[in-house]
């Protein structure tokens, strides 16, 4: 179909770019990091848009006039005049001292909310990722938290296995395939994680 090729082509682009992230924490170019990672997260965001079941011309045409909700395609166009929607920036990275923080935006409160993984946790994952994504090698996320477990920290929630993986992959050391799962691209995952921490921004609460 075509909106399935479509949604491809924008996932090809959002790969592209976050092997470019990687390169640029590597040579140490860390607001190309920033703009290179909201940059991704958008082509991802209208990847996922592509690859969704449109609805009929008729609800798009006039959303409003049968009382229900604008689509969210609706907010990216130019000539609407809205301004853009508070969920666009998110999620974002941040560190504080050893703890890796996941901020994120919630639609249904309408504030932002703050998920932690420790950089112990984090570096369990990268060694699960490293061995499960070996020689290019498609895992799943329920491969995870068993890979993380072997690796010794049987103690790691899953919810911060979570939070370490999104943030790999918004730093281009993991690659997302849709819903078949994740690849570890070329390269040595902790000396690129090892710079993108250095990189991120030290929270200021």
């Amino acid at each position: 179909m075509v909106v399935d090729r479509a949604a491809e082509m924008i996932r090809r682009a959002e790969r592209e770019i976050r092997g470019q992230i990687a390169e640029a924490a590597a040579s140490g170019a860390y607001g190309l990091v920033d703009r290179l990672s909201s940059l991704a997260r958008r082509l991802a965001d209208l990847a996922d848009e592509a690859a969704g079941t449109p609805e009929p011309a008729s609800a798009a045409a006039s959303p409003a006039s049968k009382g229900g909700k604008p689509r969210s395609g609706a907010k990216r166009v130019a000539a609407s005049g809205r301004k853009p929607s508070r969920m666009e920036g998110y999620p974002r990275f941040e560190r504080s001292r050893d703890t890796l923080l996941k901020i994120g935006w919630s639609k249904k409160s309408r504030t932002e909310y703050v998920h932690r993984a420790q950089r112990a946790g984090l570096d369990a994952v990268v060694l699960a990722v490293t061995d499960l994504g070996r020689n290019g090698r498609v895992f799943t996320t329920e491969e995870l938290l068993p890979a993380v477990q072997q690796t010794g920290d049987s103690d790691l929630p899953e919810y911060q296995a979570y939070v370490c993986l999104a943030w790999l992959r918004a730093i281009g050391v993991v690659e997302q395939h849709g819903r078949e799962g994740y690849s570890v691209p070329d390269g040595d995952p902790a000396v690129a994680v090892g710079r993108a921490w250095e990189a991120l921004p030290k929270s200021r609460g």
